[in-house]
């Protein structure tokens, strides 16, 4: 069977068209742009293009897998509204959300067993999105804790007290801007290093991956649960709007 999967988290836009056999999934063909075509632009050009490439229409694919969050509000609303758009008109047509974070993680599942990969976005306003997980052997990585939304000065406290024995791996689109920050703090322990340039951005097969656990035991099938219409974006804080409705309401009960 063939698999559809997006990520629109980031700057990066990525689709993939997997095979898979109920064991191993493979890209078929894949498209990632990182330049400046907004989403709106790129993703349903780039969708065509994967389909076509591998000689398919959408209805020929089972299911679809995207980076359901956190990242980019626009990027997210955008990725799983074109979905949700395709997915309408297929009756019963599974889509299934993965974190954006899981999916980074699994781009560094190549590196030495027993690392930990730690996927850092940059969420603005001095934080960051990010997660933990640790490369197992046969390119599995397990989670290590929940996504969250932290300062550099709290995940450079939760590296060093938790992890200070590991090999640390920076993935994301805040891997540069976290790894300058960790060199200026002095820190020394544990080692940290950049992933590979190719290894750093969103990559819509690893968001495939992230969800071959679920496409392995049929879960996908679960209309109840996989359906189009229960997807929903992952944002882990409040929209700008939401931000600045809540501070003139709160400014509003101070005068009052």
């Amino acid at each position: 069977m063939y698999i559809l999967s997006l990520d629109t988290t980031a700057k990066t836009a990525s689709v993939c068209v997997s095979s898979f056999d109920g064991r191993d999934l493979r890209p078929v063909s894949a498209f990632s742009v990182n330049g400046t075509l907004t989403h709106s632009e790129s993703l349903l050009p780039a969708i065509d293009f994967c389909l076509k490439s591998a000689n398919l229409r959408f209805s020929d694919t089972e299911a679809a897998v995207i980076s359901a969050g956190p990242g980019s509000f626009t990027g997210v609303r955008i990725g799983i509204a074109t979905l949700k758009g395709l997915a309408f008109g297929a009756e019963n047509y599974p889509c299934i959300g993965v974190s954006t974070l899981a999916s980074l993680a699994l781009n560094a599942r190549s590196y030495p067993v027993g690392s930990v990969v730690f996927p850092v976005m940059d969420a603005r306003r001095s934080q960051f999105y990010n997660a933990a997980f640790r490369i197992l052997p046969g390119g599995r990585v397990k989670r290590l804790c929940e996504d969250r939304l932290e300062t550099f000065e709290i995940l450079a406290g939760d590296i060093s007290e938790n992890y200070h024995s590991k090999k640390i791996i920076l993935t994301g689109d805040g891997a540069e801007l976290f790894y300058s920050l960790w060199k200026k703090s002095g820190a020394d322990k544990p080692e940290v290093a950049l992933c590979r340039y190719e290894d750093m951005y969103q990559d819509a097969f690893s968001a495939a991956l992230a969800a071959k656990d679920i496409l392995e035991s049929g879960g996908y099938k679960d209309k109840e649960k996989y359906g189009y219409d229960k997807i929903s974006p992952v944002y882990l804080r409040a929209s700008q709007a939401e931000r600045e409705r809540n501070e003139k309401q709160t400014g509003r009960g101070k005068q009052n």
